[in-house]
Parts: C-alpha cells; sequence; structure tokens
C-alpha cells in the first residue's frame, strides 16, 4: 500500500501546478495535524478550520484555498453549508452537561452572496433550547463583512453511550 501512494505520489508531484501543491500542501498539513493527535476526526483539520468560543457565541473561520472551489472558482455551496453546520453544531455542543450531544436534524440554508476573498467566518447563536431538541441560527460572511448565507438548523439531543 505504501509502495503505491509513493508512486501514485511521485506521478501527481511531477505534474502539480501552483495550485495543486498548495491543495496538497493543505491536505498533508491537516494530516500531521490529525497524526500529532491535535483532534480526533481528519475534518476540521483538513478544512483548516479555526474555532472561537466566547460566552454564549461561537466563530469558526476557514481559508478560501482552492481545495474548496467549485468549478467557478468560487467557494462551494456544500463548503459554507458545512461551515455553517459545524459553527452552529459545535455551539450546541458546548451548551450541554456532560453525557449529552447534539447532532443536526435538519438544515434550512439561504445563499446570499458568493463566497469569495482570503477567508470565510460563520457565528452561530441559539434560538431555542429544548430537552430533546435546538434550534441555532448561523450567518457566513466574507472576509469584507458581506454576508453569504444565513441558515437555521435543528438538533436532536442525544445521550452519550
Amino acid at each position: 500500500m505504501k509502495e503505491a501512494l509513493r508512486d501514485t505520489f511521485e506521478k501527481v508531484l511531477e505534474k502539480a501546478t501552483g495550485e495543486d501543491l498548495t491543495v496538497l500542501s493543505q491536505m498533508l498539513n491537516g494530516l500531521a495535524k490529525k497524526q500529532s493527535g491535535h483532534e480526533n476526526t481528519y475534518f476540521k483539520d483538513l478544512f483548516l478550520m479555526e474555532a472561537d468560543f466566547r460566552e454564549g457565541e461561537c466563530e469558526v473561520a476557514i481559508p478560501v484555498t482552492p481545495l474548496i472551489y467549485n468549478t467557478f472558482s468560487i467557494v462551494h455551496g456544500g463548503v459554507t453549508a458545512t461551515l455553517l453546520d459545524t459553527v452552529m453544531g459545535v455551539m450546541a455542543n458546548r451548551l450541554l452537561p456532560p453525557g449529552q450531544q447534539a447532532v443536526t436534524s435538519n438544515l434550512t440554508i439561504h445563499y446570499l452572496a458568493p463566497g469569495t476573498g482570503k477567508f470565510l467566518k460563520a457565528k452561530a447563536n441559539v434560538i431555542h433550547r429544548g430537552t430533546k431538541t435546538m434550534v441555532m441560527e448561523g450567518i457566513a460572511f466574507r472576509d469584507d463583512g458581506t454576508k453569504i448565507a444565513h441558515c437555521t438548523g435543528s438538533f436532536f439531543i442525544l445521550k452519550l453511550k
């Protein structure tokens, strides 16, 4: 397996453009962070997500890189949805007591402007907090402050097993 990967890696490097190298670097750096025990999943580090928590507030930012482009060289809508789902889910889970977790049950997203610039930032807040569900609101912005998406999300509250 390692030998086959080495062969593939060498072939990829031979033909790599600057953009290819940027994407490959982002992916390898994310993998290295995961291997170092920094995170227990690949997801956060693959997208270079940075989270900031304050009392009652959560914010997640990601750099805009070719890895997250769609065919028009703007941020893929699914990545924007992922960013919003992440910020709302992180916020929901931070509010729960030990022994509980929140998982997404529904997302409704309204795209307002293209995802461009150097980074995207999303913020979340609570609309409703019950004993079995939570409803969150998320807003995503470009680095110039333009709102690019508005989202609401419902989350089931589950007991950890």
